[in-house]
């Protein structure tokens, strides 16, 4: 695991990297604290990525089953029907 150094971010960017990574806000969050939109916001994070020397991530799609789909695969692996 890489440990990123912070201080070769810029202030603002250090900034939301805490409040994204360490606290958990969400972007649009972070966008109103800043005064900015929810896409800059994403951008300012992008930059702050990109500058700690961290890859962009490409084509990251998380593909979630809902719960009850979850079950019912479960439970018809125990029982026959």
């Amino acid at each position: 695991m890489r440990t990123i150094s912070l201080k070769d971010l810029t202030e603002r960017q250090r900034e939301a990297w805490l409040m994204r990574f360490r606290y958990g806000w969400r972007i649009r969050r972070i966008g109103l604290a800043f005064g900015m939109t929810e896409q800059a916001a994403s951008q300012l994070l992008l930059r702050a990525q990109l500058r700690a020397g961290l890859p962009r991530a490409k084509n990251v799609r998380i593909i979630r089953t809902k719960p009850r789909l979850a079950r019912m695969q479960s439970l018809s692996s125990v029982y026959d029907y």
